[in-house]
């Protein structure tokens, strides 16, 4: 599937800020995911059937849903509710929008529409991206010939990157977490990029959208997306 059209961004920022929790409160990666996908199965096949039935009561202050689609009850977080339906919109109104690629979004970057960054970080932390990942194609490619030399010291030199406090790659994923929780468009958009492959005149795939609301959603989001690239 193509990169869901700004619109669709626009309102899943506006359900960041609607349910956001406190800035403590952040779950783990794996407990948000879980938690996200049983809530989109459960969305997506109410919808196919006879429309999502949910029903939103508070407890303790906290408001929560139940949703029943015929397979059982399931209690979760208010962006889980407001989620469901979304997705359900997003499989069925998909359309392409010509963004298949980074290069094209850090263009989108700099525009009034589209996909606008508003956090003012987008432009450089995609450059940082698209460098990294052309800086491996070239390591793998140069490896072809030299026995994977290149591609080892590279590896090693990650490797060692990665146990420090704040290495650039792992600083870049902070930046597009935060500006992602805060709306900004190309900042969500840049996060579902680097959580998978989107094609034109595919089905809408539900997955890669979860993974990335639950890294934006999590505690341990940048380390999640760090292992994306």
């Amino acid at each position: 599937m193509p990169l869901p059209p700004p619109d669709k961004l626009r309102e899943l920022a506006t359900m960041f800020a609607t349910n956001a929790p406190a800035a403590d409160s952040f779950e783990p990666f794996s407990e948000t995911r879980t938690k996200l996908a049983k809530y989109s199965k459960m969305a997506l096949i109410g919808g196919a059937q006879s429309g999502l039935q949910t029903g939103v009561t508070a407890l303790s202050g906290v408001a929560t849903t139940s949703v029943n689609v015929g397979i059982g009850s399931i209690s979760l977080f208010p962006l889980g509710a407001a989620l469901g339906p979304w997705l359900v919109a997003l499989a069925i109104g998909i359309t392409a929008n010509g963004i298949f690629a980074l290069h094209d979004l850090r263009t989108a970057a700099t525009r009034s529409n589209g996909y606008p960054c508003s956090c003012g970080k987008c432009k450089a932390n995609l450059t940082y991206v698209i460098d990294r990942k052309e800086n491996n194609t070239a390591i793998k490619a140069v490896s072809v010939f030299t026995a994977g030399l290149p591609f080892i010291a590279d590896r090693i030199w990650s490797i060692r990157k990665s146990f420090r406090k704040d290495s650039p790659k792992e600083n870049v994923c902070t930046s597009l977490i935060e500006g992602a929780r805060g709306g900004c468009v190309c900042a969500i958009a840049s996060i579902m990029m680097l959580c998978g492959e989107w094609k034109q005149n595919e089905k809408a795939n539900a997955e890669l959208v979860v993974d990335a609301v639950a890294i934006i959603w999590s505690s341990d989001g940048a380390k999640k997306l760090k292992s994306k690239w």
